[in-house]
């Protein structure tokens, strides 16, 4: 079962009851994606460095963070996690919102991605990590790890192929539900604000749990809708 909300996050979340989402699992704005300017290589596509719903300064980042941690912490249950993906220099930014929000932070988990992009200028690494800032609205948070407990905080996926995808930054499918699984147990709801495509529905709806979703983009929205429809009738592994 699930249900999708088109609309600011921040505004259509108030509609939601308080005490009733076992997970927030969501990629927001990373704030990073601001020169206009893109990368040209010869005979090749050029690298788009901008998007408008990321263009926000470290400022504007931070109070949407808070205020959107204030209004998860409402709707959470005492037993919930929330996890936002989030660029690396902007970390702290994102911890910082949460606690101040009334969220018990927990640690950073990382997403090492196994086929990264390549670097076209400047002699630096490349960018093979995504951060996933984890926090508990308290202590005793669900927690369903074998083994006493014990886990990396290290996921390690490819990103998903530029075949199939449909947002720039989508997540793969299979890394959402691993730390669904973690995190939720069957018949939770999960809540996605910022859904984008829809890969945390996916996985909620595959691996059993409940789907809350949101987008303001009309083409995301869209195509997200589309996807979780054809995942209700047939479950895609991406």
């Amino acid at each position: 079962m699930y249900q999708i909300m088109q609309g600011d996050c921040l505004e259509q979340m108030k509609s939601i009851p308080d005490g009733s989402v076992n997970l927030i699992l969501t990629d927001p704005p990373y704030a990073i994606m601001t020169n206009k300017q893109s990368v040209w290589r010869s005979g090749m596509k050029p690298i788009n460095r901008f998007e408008e719903w990321d263009n926000m300064t470290n400022a504007q980042y931070y109070r949407l963070m808070y205020e959107f941690g204030k209004e998860t912490f409402r709707l959470a249950t005492e037993t919930a996690t929330i996890y936002i993906f989030c660029a690396c220099e902007i970390f702290m930014l994102v911890r910082m919102a949460l606690e101040k929000a009334g969220w018990y932070y927990r640690m950073p988990n990382y997403w090492h991605k196994t086929n990264p992009a390549p670097v076209w200028n400047g002699r630096r690494p490349q960018a093979s990590v995504e951060t996933i800032c984890m926090a508990t609205r308290t202590k005793k948070n669900t927690w369903n790890v074998q083994n006493g407990g014990l886990c990396h905080n290290l996921f390690e996926y490819p990103i998903v192929s530029s075949s199939i995808r449909i947002h720039p930054s989508q997540k793969p499918v299979n890394l959402m539900g691993e730390l669904i699984l973690r995190s939720s147990n069957p018949g939770d709801t999960v809540l996605d604000p910022f859904m984008g495509s829809a890969s945390t529905g996916v996985a909620a709806l595959q691996n059993g749990r409940k789907f809350i979703g949101i987008e303001k983009n009309d083409d995301y929205f869209a195509s997200a809708k589309k996807r979780l429809g054809e995942t209700m009738v047939q479950p895609q592994l991406v």
